[in-house]
């Protein structure tokens, strides 16, 4: 099924899912290495990481909403993996707004602990795997966003089409 928002024949939400998936990523990482080396500057640098992840994260949501209300009248087989991956979509973003609520506007506490807000990035890490499996399920088993040739057609769309690669 050919993705509803497209730049250049190419699906945006496939897009713009990188930035969020790397910035929750950056603050699991910045967390690590306040672990390690208690410099207050890695806790800060994720308390800004999950404030951008958030925002990104609306956007490939919103780009991601037209192709789900199309699988929801489409694609029979694709609407549980679909709902699964809004339904895990939407509960990252409410994990990592507590989050971001947790962390003091990005101020270590001072001498106490960070437990909470690793517990809470640790389990939006989860979040985001869970819910990019289920991205792939709908990419590579149900072919969603996938511009497939019609039949008699010889080969893929775009401003390559036709050129020989050898």
């Amino acid at each position: 099924m050919k993705s509803r928002l497209q730049f250049g024949g190419h699906p945006i939400h496939a897009m713009v899912v990188g930035f969020p998936i790397g910035l929750y990523t950056t603050a699991l990482v910045c967390d690590g290495l306040y672990l390690v080396f208690h410099d207050p500057f890695w806790f800060r640098m994720a308390f800004w990481a999950i404030a951008f992840g958030l925002v990104t994260h609306l956007g490939a949501a919103a780009t991601g909403l037209p192709d789900f209300l199309a699988i929801m009248r489409e694609k029979t087989e694709a609407r549980r993996p679909a709902t699964s991956h809004l339904v895990f979509g939407v509960g990252l973003l409410v994990v990592q707004g507590l989050n971001l609520a947790v962390r003091n506007w990005g101020e270590a506490p001072a001498g106490g602990s960070i437990a909470m807000p690793v517990i809470v990035n640790v389990i939006g890490a989860t979040l985001v795997g869970v819910q990019g499996w289920y991205g792939g399920e709908l990419v590579y088993r149900h072919l969603i966003g996938v511009e497939l040739p019609e039949p008699g057609e010889d080969g893929p769309h775009g401003k390559h089409k036709g050129k020989k690669h050898h």
